[in-house]
Order: structure tokens, then C-alpha cells, then sequence
């Protein structure tokens, strides 16, 4: 059972279901809102806990009813939130979410906290980041402060895993600290300028990626599935077919987390995209954000025996 160290945001998620997305101006009637953890930093902590990993997440939240119910909610699931700091006069992240009938959705984030965490915050944790296998960072914190996190993850020869979210332009210098950057196809082409609609322009853009120095890309593409592009070759995993969507809402985060999951445990990457795949299709069939992440049986059934 592997290490992982998340450094990311904490979120609390206010959603609403909607017929559909309104556009700009538009005022529609939506559903009984709900409260769910959330934030992409701390989805990820928490799924990666749920499928086996030993997780320590780093990251601030305020000194408010929102941040206690986070914490307890990553404990309950066996997240390490000792180093999580708590900070008066700051509030918790908030992310507020309408979810239509299709399973799409629009998300407005309100940092908060999630601002407080700073690079030197990170270079107190060196221990931490010396006692993990790899290390996992977002962009829903300062770029400053992933950046710092990648340069420590860096020297001391720990995986480093960036999810580019949400998008936002990169230094050529952090590239060179990536070893897996994982984009959505949005994202991807935010990134780099170019279309990313068919496979093959998703190929390309990537590839720009690795031009710029991050060292392998595993790109999400909505109903196209995944696709792996390494120096050697490409991968593509097609998305399950017989999943109904209802909230996409975590989809990315619990993709991410999965494959991670799978490279802490000596996994390829082709099978971490696989797995990451499966896991993804069961989010997505289920309303909310760490509340749809599957539980220990079902992803028993979904994992790979280790490798020999």
C-alpha cells in the first residue's frame, strides 16, 4: 500500500439540480440544494483513501462549521488531516453547482481558505513529503505554492502528479516537475492553444505537453474515455457504454485518484488508465461530489491483482 500527499483545496459544495444549464442572464428554478464535501484537493484524498492508499492531505480551511464537517468527513474515510490548517478569519472554500438532467454542470468556486496555503506552508511539511511515494497537487491552490510542492516532490524523487484544474497557464518550469499531468480535454486545450474534439487533435495537443517537459499525459475526454500519450506511444481506453450519467460533478477527481492509486502499487500506466476508467463510470452514475466515490466492495471488484 503506497504513500500519496495531496496538496490542494478543500471544499464545501452547495448543489442544485436543474432541468438544464441556464444561459447568461437566465434565472431557472432549481431543486432542494445539498451540502457535499468537496474540492478537488480533497476529492482526491479522499478517493485515493477509499481505494487503499495511505493519504495525507494538505491544504487550509477556515475556522468555521464547513471546514470541521470536511475534516471529519476525510477522517471518516481514513485521510491523515493533522497538517490541515485551521485559520480564523478566513472562510471555507465554497463551490456552488448546478447539476442538470443529463449530468452536466456548471461550478462557480469561491477559494476562500484554499488561498491561505502558501510555499511556506509547504516547506513545513518536508517530512511528510519525504515519507510518500508521490505526491498529488491541483490548481485550485496558488500556482506558487504547486509549484513549490512540485520542486520538493522533485528532490526528493517522488512521483509527481499534477491535475491542471481548474486551467490556468503553466511555467515551462513546473512542466519539467510533472511526471503525469492529467487534463480534461477542455483543459488540455487551454493549455496548449489547440482543438482537442476528435483523438487524433487530442494526441497532438498532448504532445505539446511533453514538448514543454512533463513526462507523460493521461488526458480525459468525456464520452471518448482516456487517452495515455507517452514519448513511445498512445493508449486510448474508450469510456464505459453502459453507465447512465447522472452528475459528472468529481468525475475528473476520481479519475485522477484511481490512477494514482494504481501507480502507487507498481501498476503500469495503461492499466492505470484503465482502472481510472472504471472507476470514473461509477462516479458518474450517481448524484454529488465525494458522496458518489464507490466504496471498498465495489472497487474490489473493479481492481487489477497486483503486479508480481
Amino acid at each position: 500500500m503506497g504513500r500519496l500527499v495531496v496538496v490542494g483545496s478543500l471544499n464545501m459544495d452547495l448543489v442544485v439540480r436543474v432541468p438544464r444549464l441556464p444561459a447568461p442572464g437566465e434565472t431557472i428554478l432549481g431543486g432542494q440544494p445539498r451540502h457535499v464535501g468537496g474540492g478537488k484537493g480533497a476529492n482526491q484524498a479522499l478517493t485515493c483513501a477509499r481505494l487503499g492508499a495511505e493519504v495525507t492531505m494538505l491544504g487550509s480551511v477556515g475556522r468555521d462549521e464547513n471546514g470541521e464537517r470536511l475534516l471529519a468527513g476525510l477522517q471518516a474515510a481514513g485521510v491523515d488531516v493533522s497538517a490541515v490548517q485551521r485559520l480564523a478569519g478566513e472562510t471555507t472554500g465554497l463551490a456552488i453547482i448546478a447539476v442538470d438532467d443529463r449530468g452536466a454542470n456548471n461550478i462557480i468556486v469561491s477559494p476562500g481558505a484554499n488561498l491561505a496555503t502558501s510555499p511556506e506552508y509547504v516547506d513545513l511539511q518536508r517530512r511528510r513529503f519525504a515519507e510518500a511515494d508521490a505526491v498529488l497537487a491541483q490548481l485550485e491552490i496558488p500556482l506558487e505554492t504547486v509549484t513549490r510542492a512540485a520542486g520538493l516532490a522533485k528532490s526528493l524523487g517522488k512521483l509527481m502528479v499534477l491535475d491542471p484544474a481548474p486551467a490556468a497557464p503553466l511555467p515551462d518550469a513546473l512542466y519539467a516537475l510533472v511526471d503525469l499531468i492529467k487534463p480534461n480535454e477542455i483543459e488540455l486545450a487551454h493549455l496548449t492553444g489547440l482543438p482537442t474534439r476528435t483523438l487524433a487533435e487530442a494526441e497532438t495537443a498532448a504532445r505539446r505537453l511533453l514538448a514543454r517537459g512533463a513526462g507523460r499525459v493521461l488526458a480525459t475526454l468525456g464520452a471518448q474515455g482516456a487517452l495515455l500519450v507517452e514519448p513511445a506511444g498512445t493508449l486510448h481506453v474508450p469510456a464505459r457504454q453502459d453507465v447512465q450519467v447522472r452528475d459528472t460533478t468529481a468525475a475528473g477527481d476520481s479519475f485522477t485518484a484511481a490512477a494514482v492509486r494504481l501507480l502507487l502499487d507498481g501498476h503500469s500506466l495503461a492499466e492505470a488508465a484503465r482502472f481510472a476508467v472504471a472507476v470514473a463510470g461509477v462516479v458518474v452514475s450517481r448524484p454529488g461530489a465525494q458522496s458518489s466515490i464507490p466504496d471498498a466492495a465495489e472497487v474490489a471488484a473493479l481492481m487489477p491483482p497486483r503486479p508480481a
